[in-house]
């Protein structure tokens, strides 16, 4: 392959599962030259077993292994919410397959034999794809154990403040003074770690959605 460039992520990996030892051995040397992390995996099951899900990466995955074939793999990544961007590999384009694939939330879908660049290509912004995600996943968990550490009349004043009510409808809506209302407002952003409305819209509108999900 063409000397293309060292790896912008050399700290996340790049799962390889592939029921073809020539080729995992090959994409990990490849990985290897480039400075890239990566480990191999000759079945979906050896990748469960063995892989650590939580760390930085993404998943270069053959769509059609013995056993757990690559697609019941990615549903089962999918359902227990894992931010692994899946790449799939082929050596024989399917259009039902690949639109299923893709469908079901896949980042790319390569051709065998790979080309290195867009190979490399490809990796990156997965790898790029997977940091993003994993930023979001953690400003969420954050936000959630913000909000559960709130009092009943904190969880209030936040759910009013996140609809853009003002203190004084605020207190009318919960039957207390408006200086209640500052207090428990100012309680409720130190424990979010907030300063603004905004950040409280945002937080609101994340969680929603994380639940429509």
């Amino acid at each position: 392959m063409a000397d293309i460039g060292s790896s912008e992520h050399p700290l996340a990996t790049v799962h390889i599962i592939d029921d073809d030892e020539n080729l995992r051995a090959s994409l990990v040397n490849f990985f290897d030259s480039i400075g890239q992390r990566a480990m191999a995996f000759e079945s979906a099951f050896d990748f469960l077993e063995r892989a650590d899900l939580t760390q930085p990466g993404c998943v270069l995955l053959d769509i059609r292994m013995p056993g757990m074939t690559g697609l019941e793999l990615q549903t089962k990544l999918s359902v227990h919410g894992y931010p692994l961007p899946i790449i799939f590999m082929t050596g024989s384009a399917s259009v039902t397959t690949s639109v299923s694939a893709m469908k079901a939330g896949a980042f790319d879908y390569l051709l065998k034999p790979f080309n290195s660049r867009e190979l490399v290509r490809t990796i990156s912004l997965a790898l790029d794809r997977n940091a993003e995600l994993r930023t979001r996943y953690a400003s969420l968990l954050h936000a959630k154990t913000g909000i559960a550490s709130l009092t009943p009349r904190e969880t209030e004043v936040f759910q009013f403040v996140s609809k853009g009510l003002m203190n004084k409808q605020i207190a009318y809506e919960m039957g207390i003074s408006e200086i209640m209302v500052k207090l428990h407002r100012g309680r409720m952003m130190r424990k979010l770690d907030v300063r603004s409305v905004a950040d409280i819209v945002r937080i609101s509108d994340e969680i929603r959605q994380t639940d429509r999900d």
